[in-house]
This record gives structure tokens, sequence and C-alpha cells, in this order.
């Protein structure tokens, strides 16, 4: 990481590392490593595994942008010179699994929970 990406981190939009700064928590210093990782590791639109989060990162695409998620973020950046132009957080959702194939599993487990909820009930501490 140390000759590839040295141009990168001088070049990225006072805007992208304010945002960071605000939406992660982060100092400049780490808002700025955070876009380089982003850049490095991040995962793109073809690479995503989940139809609904490849259709959510492509709507963030244009000729000109790319959306990379990386670490519950999306950053948007430039195709041509990967210069990041603005960050914001990805939706809770984004890349779990989205459907139940088999209904019974599900069943299964809200029974369950229905049980050690009941198993809670007849305990000391809940009726304190």
């Amino acid at each position: 990481m140390d000759g590839y990406c040295s141009g990168w981190l001088e070049e990225d939009s006072q805007h992208s590392i304010d945002r960071v700064k605000e939406r992660a928590g982060l100092n400049k210093k780490r808002a700025r490593k955070m876009m380089d990782l982003a850049r490095a590791r991040g995962i793109r639109s073809h690479e995503c595994h989940w139809n609904v989060d490849r259709n959510f990162m492509e709507s963030k695409c244009n000729d000109e942008v790319e959306a990379v998620a990386y670490n519950g973020y999306c950053f948007i950046l430039e195709r041509q010179t990967m210069h990041c132009i603005t960050v914001f957080a990805l939706p809770k959702n984004f890349g779990k699994k989205k459907t139940y194939y088999d209904k019974t599993s599900r069943r299964e487990n809200q029974e369950y929970s229905r049980f050690c909820f009941s198993e809670l009930r007849n305990t000391k501490r809940w009726r304190k």
C-alpha cells in the first residue's frame, strides 16, 4: 500500500473528509486511511453476492462515479482518478441474507424463541 496510492491521499475532496469525520467519528488522518482502505479492499457493485445489494450499489453508480462498500459505509469515487467524492452509511441489511428459502427452519427458530421466552417467564428473576 505504499507506492500505488500515495497520490490519492492528497486529492480527496474536503467534503468527503468532513463526511467521514462526521459519520464515522474519525479524525482527518484516520479518515484518509479509511478512504485508502476502501479503494483497496472495498466491494464494487459487480462483486456483490445478493441481487438486492448489487442493485443498490448500481443505483449509486453512473459513467463518471463508482460506489464502493467498505466497513458499513458507501464511498462514492470518481472512476478515472479514484478520488473520493462523498461517503454515507449503508443500510443495516446490506450484505445479509434477505430471503428464507426453507420456511420450516424459520418456524422452528420462532418456536424456539417462544420456548426460551416462556422458560424465562417461569424463573424467579422474571417475577421480581
